[in-house]
């Protein structure tokens, strides 16, 4: 087995610790793959971060049934029907916390295919996925597998890393943050209606979300943002006036009511640059949809018996903007659904639905 002391003092500045009393809270049978991930390894971890194993097994055994797991050697665990999934305590004295999660390479290697058809189908659409859409995927766990570090079984192990495509997981990330007009849309009905404080909360989720996007489309794959202000530290220097701007405004806030609505307003212009950065880069990131491919699905959408208004003329500013430069900044976009109007772009919204039928519905049936 490999040592895992090195990467915890890499990051905590400290190796106090007996790995044979962390090894003691884990099930290990000779042939298990045992990875370690999470904060110790990604570099987003502190003095007090848990370990974070995932113990891969052959298949399915006693060990981890919630009849013989050994449970008083835990603080609590995790069961789902009969199997015990995870399990977590802490090592005596200490605030440092054994989190192992337990799966079989079976598992690990049909979550990968339902990721690649995942991946495959959200190359296909150019709205933000809900969460039922991925919920056939442990996104956490996936992650960690794209820089988890085999302790043991490492031969093993290389073949089911064959099979992890991080710029996929990193495309999926990005499209379950990026792009919900929805979103947008409650904030400038708070807007126009003075509640400026709902409304910096909702600016404040809209950019949030963005900024995770970001991460993601320089080959971030984590999707928890927790440490978002870490990963967000990890992008090119030249964005540091940008992502700073941004940990500035998201971690410490405004001074009083009275800053509110400016600081709506400049959540809007830090949105504005992440997209320009995303679509500066989208076309040379391999595994994500290109800008003309993802104004190819756009174009999708439109139809030509859609009851055209000015909230359809807004809808499409606003989501074109991860691909399409010269859109009315986003500040113009909220004044003028303030005044129950369009914006004025670039967009041949109506060209582009000529001779379109109404696209097929999320069932498959037509919309």
């Amino acid at each position: 087995m490999l040592s895992f002391r090195s990467h915890v003092a890499a990051v905590t500045g400290t190796d106090d610790f007996d790995e044979q009393e962390v090894l003691a809270h884990i099930h290990l049978a000779p042939d298990d793959i045992l990875l370690l991930s999470g904060s110790l390894v990604d570099g987003s971890g502190t003095p007090s971060s848990d370990f974070d194993f995932c113990v891969l097994a052959r298949e399915k055994d006693e060990r981890f049934h919630r009849a013989t797991f050994p449970r008083g050697r835990h603080m609590r665990y995790y069961t789902s029907g009969d199997r015990v999934k995870a399990s977590f305590d802490y090592l005596p004295g200490s605030l440092l916390g054994v989190d192992v999660e337990y799966r079989t390479v079976d598992e690990v290697t049909g979550m990968l295919a339902a990721h690649a058809d995942l991946y495959a189908y959200l190359r296909t659409r150019a709205r933000k996925s809900s969460a039922f859409a991925t919920s056939a995927v442990d996104f956490r766990l996936l992650s960690r597998l794209t820089y988890a570090v085999p302790l043991t079984g490492r031969a093993a192990y290389e073949e089911i890393a064959g099979l992890v495509r991080p710029g996929e997981v990193a495309y999926t990330a990005f499209r379950t943050a990026v792009g919900s007009y929805p979103d947008f849309r409650d904030l400038a009905g708070m807007w126009a209606q003075q509640d400026y404080e709902s409304a910096l909360i909702a600016a404040r989720k809209l950019g949030t979300d963005t900024f995770r996007g970001l991460t993601h489309i320089h080959g971030g794959t984590n999707r928890n943002p927790k440490y978002l202000a870490r990963f967000l530290t990890r992008l090119p220097p030249s964005l540091a006036p940008v992502t700073d701007r941004f940990r500035q405004l998201n971690a410490y806030g405004v001074a009083g009511p009275g800053a509110a609505p400016g600081a709506v307003l400049e959540w809007l212009d830090l949105i504005d640059l992440a997209f320009a950065e995303i679509r500066r880069v989208r076309d040379d990131t391999e595994a994500f949809v290109s800008r003309g491919d993802f104004l190819d699905l756009l174009k999708g959408e439109l139809h030509q018996t859609m009851s055209w208004n000015a909230e359809i003329s807004n809808e499409y500013s606003f989501r074109a903007r991860e691909a399409e430069d010269g859109l009315p900044p986003l500040r113009e976009l909220l004044a003028a659904m303030t005044r129950r109007e369009a914006a004025t772009h670039n967009l041949p919204l109506r060209d582009w639905a000529e001779g379109r039928a109404a696209p097929s519905g999320e069932d498959g049936k037509s919309a």
